[in-house]
C-alpha cells in the first residue's frame, strides 16, 4: 500500500456529544504541531469507560485505513493513575497511541506489532500536563509528532506487547453440542448486538460448525432461551422476529427486524449469552 503525503490521525474516544470541546482542543494540539494533518472522527461516541467497545471499534476499523495512519485512543478511566502509555507500530505499518488498560490486548496480538514503547518523554507533551487530561497533553501530541516521522524511540522505552493488560472476553466453545458462549462486544444505533463469534463465509471460526441461510439458533440469555434463523438480510423474517446474521464486520450479531434487540430482549455490553447450533 502506498504511503501518503498527508497523513492521518484517526480519533477514537469516549467524549460524546457533549465533550466534542475536549476533540477539539486535541485538534489544536495536533494542528499546531502538523497543520498538514488531516483529521478523521472515527468515533467520538464509545459508551464511557467501555474497554469492551473500544477495542471492537478499533480491531475493525483500523484495517480499512492506509499505512502511515496515526490512531490515539483516548478511553482512558485510569488517567492520571500509573497506567502506562504506549506508542505502537504494527507490521501494515500503521501507528496507535493509547492507555495501556486492556483496549490493544484484544486488537492485535504480540506478532502484530513490530515496535512498542512506553510513552515517557516529557519533551513531546503539551505543557502543563493536567493528571484529567492525557489525551490532550500526552497522546495527541505524540501522535502528531509520529506524523512528523519522530522515531517511537524517542518517546520511551522499549515495551513488550506480551505484557498489554489483558481484558479477557468471554469465548467457550463446547464441539459436542455445538455450543459457544461468548459476550456482546458492540451495539450499534439500531440495537443490534455484536458478539465476538467470528464468522469466515458461513464457518465459525476455530470450529467445524456451519451456518447456512435458514439454519435455527437457540440463544440463551439470562435463563430465557431465544429462537431465531441465521439469514443474511433482516427482511427475510417478518416483522419484530429475532434473527442472527453476519453483520459487516464478521461476526455473528443479535438482531430484530424492524425493531431494536437490546432494548426488547435487554442485552448490554459485555453481557454473556449462549448459543446452540
Amino acid at each position: 500500500m502506498a504511503k501518503l503525503d498527508k497523513k492521518i490521525i484517526g480519533l477514537v474516544t469516549d467524549f460524546g456529544a457533549k465533550g466534542l470541546h475536549y476533540v477539539a482542543s486535541m485538534k489544536g494540539i495536533i494542528l499546531k504541531i502538523n497543520p498538514k494533518v488531516k483529521i478523521i472522527d472515527i468515533s467520538h461516541n464509545i459508551a464511557p469507560f467501555s474497554i469492551i467497545e473500544t477495542s471492537y471499534v478499533v480491531k475493525t476499523t483500523h484495517k480499512y485505513y492506509p499505512e502511515d495512519t496515526v490512531f490515539i485512543v483516548v478511553v482512558d478511566p485510569g488517567v492520571g493513575s500509573s497506567r502506562e502509555i504506549v506508542a505502537i507500530k504494527t507490521v501494515n505499518n500503521q501507528f496507535f497511541v493509547g492507555p495501556d488498560n486492556g483496549i490493544f490486548s484484544n486488537v492485535f496480538s504480540p506478532d502484530d506489532i513490530v515496535e512498542c514503547v512506553t510513552v515517557e518523554n516529557q519533551n513531546y507533551f503539551f505543557k502543563p500536563i493536567s493528571k484529567m487530561f492525557h489525551g490532550r497533553d500526552i497522546m495527541a501530541p505524540v501522535g502528531a509528532y509520529i506524523t512528523k516521522n519522530v522515531p517511537l524511540n524517542n518517546f520511551g522505552p522499549s515495551f513488550n506487547p506480551s505484557k498489554f493488560v489483558k481484558y479477557p472476553l468471554k469465548y467457550e466453545i463446547s464441539p459436542k453440542n455445538k455450543k459457544i458462549t461468548c459476550v456482546i462486544q458492540y451495539i450499534d444505533t439500531f440495537g443490534n448486538g455484536t458478539t465476538n463469534i467470528p464468522l469466515q463465509e458461513n464457518r465459525i471460526l476455530g470450529t467445524s460448525i456451519i451456518v447456512e441461510h435458514g439454519k435455527k439458533i437457540v440463544m440463551l440469555y439470562k435463563n430465557q432461551e431465544y429462537r431465531g434463523k441465521f439469514t443474511s438480510h433482516f427482511e427475510s423474517v417478518p416483522p419484530k422476529s429475532i434473527l442472527f446474521v453476519k453483520g459487516s464486520f464478521g461476526y455473528l450479531e443479535v438482531s430484530i427486524n424492524l425493531g431494536n434487540a437490546a432494548k426488547e430482549i435487554g442485552i448490554e455490553l459485555g453481557d454473556e449469552i449462549s448459543f446452540s447450533f
